[in-house]
């Protein structure tokens, strides 16, 4: 844990942020007073599929989960900031990683063979290009260094299907207050849960059915896992404010909404120890081209975190 925290400080976040994407954490769920959040893991962790639950304060914080919407504003908007109004601008580009390939991760896909496409290597990576380039799947690409105000999430919930072996996305972001559904699009029973913090309640995708919905406990990085099938495993990271996305196997991403002015385009890997970032002045109604790199040393291989250009740990700022 002393590590973890560690390198989530050199990210930029202050101990409450960092302790927040911890589990086992005594003082992750208490409001700006102090007092424990008082919802029971059962109501926070899993529901199934029933009416909205929405609620909206003034300053424009969304929540859609059985948590007190209170409770979500002080994690999203602890200094109470007004909500952006302004003009806003795009960026989008790809994500490329150099360095080492993806080293494999042996595991039992015998209950599916065509699951070793998807889990199969530490990260997934497409065809390499004339300098050694390769795009990169399922990287996190967060827009951060605003200031002076608090940039409200529009979308009620993040969505993830399972199709054939598993999830169709190896990384999910999502803004702390959303709710994660889980549409299961096969013809076998799944058992989706979120860690570290799972339901006592086993929620189950029943084929074709309706989705199961999922809440984040706290913000930071969460698993969401089947108990079935112990390879399909999604990196879930429920951040702070909506400027985030993942990238598609073709490493493309898109963030919308961002703020006129100065900001700073950073990417990261859950399986790469490095991290890469640019600077953008984001000018209204423009999408703007980022295109990061991401090199990869592999341990085994003798290398470090340090000689990726990163650090050991690496974890994306969340505010």
């Amino acid at each position: 844990m002393t590590a973890m925290l560690g390198a989530l400080r050199r990210f930029g976040l202050g101990t409450a942020l960092a302790c927040a994407g911890l589990a086992g954490c005594a003082d992750c769920n208490k409001s700006d007073g102090g007092a424990a959040d008082s919802s029971s893991s059962a109501d926070i962790d899993g529901g199934a599929p029933g009416a909205s639950n929405v609620t909206v304060l003034e300053a424009g914080t969304l929540n859609a989960t059985p948590r007190p919407t209170a409770s979500v504003a002080a994690a999203v908007n602890p200094d109470k900031l007004p909500a952006y109004t302004g003009p806003t601008g795009s960026v989008e580009g790809t994500i490329t990683v150099i360095g080492d390939p993806a080293p494999a991760t042996p595991q039992d896909f015998s209950r599916c063979p065509d699951a070793e496409k998807i889990w199969g290597h530490a990260f997934r990576e497409g065809p390499r290009g004339p300098k050694g380039e390769r795009p990169l799947g399922d990287a996190i690409v967060v827009v951060t260094g605003y200031k002076g105000f608090y940039l409200p999430e529009t979308q009620e919930a993040r969505a993830i299907s399972i199709e054939g072996c598993g999830y169709t996305l190896r990384t999910l972001t999502m803004t702390f207050g959303q709710r994660l559904e889980v549409k299961n699009l096969t013809n076998d029973f799944w058992s989706p849960v979120l860690e570290p913090r799972p339901s006592p309640v086993l929620m189950m995708a029943t084929p074709r059915g309706d989705a199961v919905r999922i809440y984040p406990k706290t913000p930071g990085h969460h698993l969401l896992v089947d108990r079935d099938r112990k390879y399909a495993v999604v990196d879930v990271w429920a951040f702070l404010h909506p400027l985030h996305a993942s990238s598609a196997l073709t490493g493309y991403y898109r963030i919308d909404g961002l703020p006129v002015g100065k900001v700073k385009v950073q990417s990261t890997h859950p399986n790469i120890d490095a991290n890469a970032e640019a600077d953008l002045t984001v000018l209204a109604g423009v999408v703007h081209k980022v295109d990061l790199v991401i090199k990869n040393v592999n341990r085994d291989a003798g290398g470090s975190a340090a000689d990726a250009g990163g650090e050991a740990g690496a974890r994306p700022i969340l505010r």
